[in-house]
């Protein structure tokens, strides 16, 4: 269940959800929060809607920073921040504008005007700085789905979040979480693969432990059997 703030600014989106999936309640920081799993147990996840111009505003008096997200930060293991709006650099100038039903104009708050790096910027030093994770939404719609999907993200055990450990197989290595070397040169292994490696990579410490170890000991490691531990043995004998 997401769970959506009963105030001005929040429950408008309440309807957008599917019926039974997001439900009204008082939030005392953010918009949006629901848990989630984490490796050592569940946590909570807090998410602030800032329309773009509400956006420039709170960074212009710092209420955002200065107040919301640390709110927020105390409340909430995870905290996100969404901007949302049609926005864009000027083609020639870069300076941010703001699409509206008569087209796109130059946003000012007040007098002051803004160039469109003065706000990723911006959202770059909450992310880097202080851990607060920003994204982009064009719509509520936009908005919407994305919430739909940190939930489901969040919903799903910690462990079963694999995508960014399956290596390259192409002329270019690149992975995001470096896996160990004992995990790298057992994955190599016919039979073996990622998800086994694993299991060789927690029962020995080092490569030259994994590479002296016997038929028995091969067997002690999860999801090996005798046919793999023994294609095991014949491989690292050249066979």
């Amino acid at each position: 269940m997401i769970y959506v703030d009963d105030r001005a600014g929040s429950k408008e989106l309440q309807p957008l959800f599917p019926p039974g999936s997001a439900s009204l309640t008082h939030l005392e920081y953010g918009d949006f929060m629901f848990t989630g799993y984490y490796d050592d147990g569940d946590i909570v996840i807090g998410v602030e809607r800032k329309r773009i111009g509400d956006f420039i505003n709170s960074m212009c008096t710092g209420r955002l920073a200065g107040h919301q997200l640390i709110g927020m930060q105390n409340s909430y293991h995870y905290t996100y921040l969404v901007v949302e709006g049609e926005f864009r650099a000027n083609p020639k100038t870069g300076i941010l504008e703001v699409n509206t039903w008569s087209g796109w104009y130059s946003y000012k708050a007040g007098k002051r005007q803004f160039m469109a790096r003065d706000i990723w910027a911006f959202m770059n030093t909450l992310e880097v700085v202080c851990g607060v994770h920003c994204y982009h939404c064009t719509y509520p719609t936009d908005t919407v789905y994305y919430l739909m999907a940190l939930h489901h993200w969040w919903r799903k055990e910690y462990a079963d979040h694999k995508g960014h450990l399956q290596p390259h197989t192409g002329s270019n290595r690149v992975q995001l979480s470096k896996p160990s070397l004992v995990r790298r040169v057992a994955s190599q292994f016919d039979g073996i693969g990622w998800d086994r490696a694993k299991g060789i990579d927690n029962q020995f410490s080092s490569v030259s432990e994994f590479v002296a170890a016997d038929f028995s000991e091969l067997l002690e490691v999860n999801g090996i059997g005798k046919g793999l531990a023994s294609s095991i043995v014949e491989q690292r004998g050249g066979k």
